[in-house]
Protein backbone atom coordinates (compact mmCIF):
# COMPACT_ATOMS: atom_id res chain seq x y z
CA UNK A 1 0.00 0.00 0.00
CA UNK A 2 1.15 3.77 -0.96
CA UNK A 3 2.33 5.41 1.88
CA UNK A 4 3.90 2.25 3.98
CA UNK A 5 7.46 1.85 4.31
CA UNK A 6 8.96 -1.14 3.36
CA UNK A 7 9.88 -2.02 7.00
CA UNK A 8 6.23 -1.98 8.01
CA UNK A 9 5.02 -3.93 4.61
CA UNK A 10 7.74 -6.49 5.61
CA UNK A 11 6.20 -6.65 9.96
CA UNK A 12 2.97 -6.99 8.15
CA UNK A 13 3.85 -9.79 5.91
CA UNK A 14 5.36 -11.51 8.87
CA UNK A 15 2.03 -11.45 10.57
CA UNK A 16 -0.81 -12.22 7.81
CA UNK A 17 1.39 -15.47 7.05
CA UNK A 18 -0.52 -16.87 10.39
CA UNK A 19 -3.31 -14.30 11.16
CA UNK A 20 -6.25 -15.40 13.53
CA UNK A 21 -8.83 -14.04 11.33
CA UNK A 22 -7.77 -16.32 9.07
CA UNK A 23 -7.79 -18.85 11.29
CA UNK A 24 -10.48 -22.70 11.37
CA UNK A 25 -11.99 -21.08 14.75
CA UNK A 26 -12.66 -17.81 13.42
CA UNK A 27 -14.02 -19.01 9.66
CA UNK A 28 -16.45 -20.83 11.87
CA UNK A 29 -17.35 -18.34 13.99
CA UNK A 30 -17.72 -15.59 11.01
CA UNK A 31 -20.20 -17.81 9.99
CA UNK A 32 -22.22 -18.07 12.76
CA UNK A 33 -21.14 -22.22 13.18
CA UNK A 34 -18.75 -21.53 16.54
CA UNK A 35 -20.68 -22.86 19.42
CA UNK A 36 -20.91 -21.33 22.44
CA UNK A 37 -18.59 -22.98 24.60
CA UNK A 38 -15.93 -22.10 22.05
CA UNK A 39 -16.82 -18.45 22.38
CA UNK A 40 -16.90 -18.91 26.28
CA UNK A 41 -13.55 -20.67 25.85
CA UNK A 42 -12.55 -17.30 23.65
CA UNK A 43 -13.39 -15.33 26.60
CA UNK A 44 -12.01 -17.13 29.45
CA UNK A 45 -8.73 -17.73 27.62
CA UNK A 46 -8.14 -14.21 26.49
CA UNK A 47 -8.76 -13.17 30.02
CA UNK A 48 -5.76 -15.49 31.34
CA UNK A 49 -3.71 -14.19 28.88
CA UNK A 50 -4.02 -10.79 29.31
CA UNK A 51 -4.06 -10.63 33.33
CA UNK A 52 -0.74 -12.77 33.08
CA UNK A 53 0.66 -11.00 30.29
CA UNK A 54 -0.04 -6.87 30.25
CA UNK A 55 2.24 -5.31 33.54
CA UNK A 56 4.90 -7.65 33.32
CA UNK A 57 5.38 -6.87 29.32
CA UNK A 58 4.87 -3.82 29.64
CA UNK A 59 7.00 -2.92 32.35
CA UNK A 60 9.83 -4.69 31.21
CA UNK A 61 9.81 -3.30 27.99
CA UNK A 62 9.17 0.50 29.40
CA UNK A 63 12.44 -0.47 31.81
CA UNK A 64 14.53 -0.26 28.34
CA UNK A 65 12.66 1.78 25.85
CA UNK A 66 13.43 5.45 24.74
CA UNK A 67 11.16 8.20 26.65
CA UNK A 68 8.54 8.64 23.62
CA UNK A 69 8.48 4.31 23.40
CA UNK A 70 7.36 4.32 27.37
CA UNK A 71 5.19 7.26 26.93
CA UNK A 72 3.19 5.34 24.01
CA UNK A 73 3.09 1.96 26.25
CA UNK A 74 1.50 3.68 29.11
CA UNK A 75 -1.11 5.37 26.68
CA UNK A 76 -2.20 2.07 25.83
CA UNK A 77 -1.83 0.34 29.49
CA UNK A 78 -3.90 3.56 30.77
CA UNK A 79 -6.16 2.78 28.15
CA UNK A 80 -7.06 -1.36 29.24
CA UNK A 81 -6.86 -0.10 32.71
CA UNK A 82 -9.47 2.46 32.84
CA UNK A 83 -10.87 2.53 36.24
CA UNK A 84 -14.56 3.76 34.97
CA UNK A 85 -14.38 0.65 32.34
CA UNK A 86 -11.72 -1.59 32.91
CA UNK A 87 -11.07 -3.67 29.44
CA UNK A 88 -10.56 -6.85 31.40
CA UNK A 89 -14.60 -6.36 32.83
CA UNK A 90 -15.38 -6.60 29.34
CA UNK A 91 -13.97 -9.47 28.18
CA UNK A 92 -15.38 -11.48 31.29
CA UNK A 93 -18.75 -10.11 30.55
CA UNK A 94 -18.25 -11.90 26.94
CA UNK A 95 -17.33 -14.76 28.52
CA UNK A 96 -20.45 -14.76 31.66
CA UNK A 97 -23.29 -14.04 28.56
CA UNK A 98 -21.93 -17.48 27.12
CA UNK A 99 -22.15 -19.49 30.91
CA UNK A 100 -19.19 -18.79 32.16
CA UNK A 101 -18.82 -18.57 36.25
CA UNK A 102 -16.85 -15.42 36.97
CA UNK A 103 -15.50 -16.43 39.80
CA UNK A 104 -13.95 -19.60 38.67
CA UNK A 105 -12.07 -18.39 35.73
CA UNK A 106 -10.33 -16.17 38.30
CA UNK A 107 -9.39 -18.67 40.51
CA UNK A 108 -8.56 -20.99 37.16
CA UNK A 109 -4.97 -20.82 34.98
CA UNK A 110 -6.22 -21.09 31.77
CA UNK A 111 -5.24 -23.42 28.91
CA UNK A 112 -1.42 -24.87 28.29
CA UNK A 113 -1.47 -23.04 25.09
CA UNK A 114 -2.55 -19.87 26.53
CA UNK A 115 0.11 -19.93 29.63
CA UNK A 116 2.67 -20.79 27.12
CA UNK A 117 2.10 -17.61 24.60
CA UNK A 118 1.83 -15.48 27.59
CA UNK A 119 5.18 -16.57 29.25
CA UNK A 120 7.24 -16.14 25.76
CA UNK A 121 5.90 -12.82 25.26
CA UNK A 122 6.76 -11.94 29.06
CA UNK A 123 10.32 -13.74 28.60
CA UNK A 124 10.90 -12.05 25.13
CA UNK A 125 10.16 -8.44 26.80
CA UNK A 126 12.31 -9.31 29.62
CA UNK A 127 15.60 -10.31 28.36
CA UNK A 128 15.53 -9.66 24.73
CA UNK A 129 15.71 -5.47 23.31
CA UNK A 130 12.52 -3.44 23.69
CA UNK A 131 11.88 -3.38 19.95
CA UNK A 132 11.84 -7.22 19.97
CA UNK A 133 9.04 -7.18 23.41
CA UNK A 134 6.80 -4.82 20.90
CA UNK A 135 6.61 -6.44 17.93
CA UNK A 136 6.06 -9.99 19.20
CA UNK A 137 3.21 -8.04 21.78
CA UNK A 138 1.78 -4.88 19.99
CA UNK A 139 2.12 -6.53 16.86
CA UNK A 140 1.94 -9.66 16.78
CA UNK A 141 -1.17 -9.14 18.45
CA UNK A 142 -2.84 -5.65 18.33
CA UNK A 143 -2.63 -5.17 15.36
CA UNK A 144 -4.77 -8.26 14.03
CA UNK A 145 -7.55 -6.99 16.18
CA UNK A 146 -9.38 -4.83 13.53
CA UNK A 147 -9.72 -6.91 10.69
CA UNK A 148 -10.42 -10.46 13.43
CA UNK A 149 -13.08 -8.71 15.14
CA UNK A 150 -14.83 -6.81 12.60
CA UNK A 151 -14.76 -10.47 11.06
CA UNK A 152 -16.79 -11.92 13.62
CA UNK A 153 -19.12 -8.64 15.17
CA UNK A 154 -21.61 -9.30 12.18
CA UNK A 155 -22.19 -13.02 13.03
CA UNK A 156 -22.50 -11.41 16.57
CA UNK A 157 -25.17 -9.27 15.94
CA UNK A 158 -27.16 -10.37 13.25
CA UNK A 159 -26.72 -14.45 13.61
CA UNK A 160 -26.19 -14.94 17.73
CA UNK A 161 -27.92 -11.71 18.31
CA UNK A 162 -25.94 -10.89 21.30
CA UNK A 163 -26.95 -7.88 23.07
CA UNK A 164 -24.26 -4.92 22.16
CA UNK A 165 -22.91 -4.61 25.66
CA UNK A 166 -21.92 -8.28 25.89
CA UNK A 167 -19.79 -7.88 22.83
CA UNK A 168 -18.13 -4.36 23.51
CA UNK A 169 -14.80 -5.65 23.61
CA UNK A 170 -15.17 -6.54 19.74
CA UNK A 171 -16.88 -3.54 18.27
CA UNK A 172 -14.58 -1.50 20.69
CA UNK A 173 -11.14 -3.10 20.00
CA UNK A 174 -11.93 -3.14 16.13
CA UNK A 175 -11.77 0.60 16.87
CA UNK A 176 -9.44 1.62 19.09
CA UNK A 177 -6.62 -1.09 18.34
CA UNK A 178 -5.83 0.51 14.90
CA UNK A 179 -4.80 3.55 16.80
CA UNK A 180 -3.10 0.76 18.97
CA UNK A 181 -1.20 -1.08 16.23
CA UNK A 182 -0.28 2.20 14.42
CA UNK A 183 1.46 3.44 17.56
CA UNK A 184 3.39 0.56 17.74
CA UNK A 185 4.58 0.42 13.92
CA UNK A 186 5.28 4.24 14.26
CA UNK A 187 7.90 3.60 17.13
CA UNK A 188 9.37 1.06 15.39
CA UNK A 189 9.92 2.69 12.40
CA UNK A 190 10.96 5.70 14.17
CA UNK A 191 13.64 3.70 16.56
CA UNK A 192 14.95 0.85 14.54
CA UNK A 193 16.79 2.50 11.92
CA UNK A 194 19.42 -0.73 11.11
CA UNK A 195 18.59 -4.10 9.07
CA UNK A 196 19.80 -5.69 11.98
CA UNK A 197 16.98 -4.09 14.19
CA UNK A 198 14.36 -4.52 11.70
CA UNK A 199 14.74 -8.34 10.98
CA UNK A 200 14.79 -8.89 14.79
CA UNK A 201 11.55 -7.14 14.86
CA UNK A 202 10.00 -9.41 11.82
CA UNK A 203 11.57 -12.47 13.47
CA UNK A 204 9.56 -11.78 16.88
CA UNK A 205 6.52 -10.43 15.10
CA UNK A 206 6.28 -13.73 12.68
CA UNK A 207 7.28 -15.94 16.39
CA UNK A 208 4.60 -13.88 18.08
CA UNK A 209 1.81 -14.65 15.47
CA UNK A 210 2.57 -18.26 15.32
CA UNK A 211 2.06 -18.48 19.06
CA UNK A 212 -1.48 -16.73 18.45
CA UNK A 213 -2.74 -19.10 15.80
CA UNK A 214 -1.30 -21.96 18.54
CA UNK A 215 -3.89 -20.46 21.35
CA UNK A 216 -6.37 -20.16 18.92
CA UNK A 217 -5.73 -23.88 18.22
CA UNK A 218 -5.98 -24.71 21.91
CA UNK A 219 -9.48 -23.07 22.06
CA UNK A 220 -10.90 -24.49 19.56
CA UNK A 221 -9.33 -28.18 19.97
CA UNK A 222 -10.51 -27.91 24.08
CA UNK A 223 -13.75 -25.89 23.69
CA UNK A 224 -15.28 -26.66 20.48
CA UNK A 225 -14.05 -30.05 19.44
CA UNK A 226 -13.71 -31.05 23.42
CA UNK A 227 -10.26 -32.51 23.18
CA UNK A 228 -9.03 -32.00 26.80
CA UNK A 229 -5.50 -30.01 27.13
CA UNK A 230 -6.12 -30.31 30.54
Amino acid sequence: MAGKSIFRRDLEDAINERHCADHPMTEAWARGELGRDAMMGWGIEHWHWISNLLRPSIFNICAKAPDDVVAAMMDNFNEEEDPDNPHMEIVLRFAAANGADVERVKSGRGLPTTRLWANWQIQVAREQPWYAGIACSNIASETQSPRLYSKVLPALREIYKFPENDIEHFWLHSEVDVEHGDRAFEVLERHCATREEQDICIHYAREGAALRWFYFDGIYLHYEKKYALM
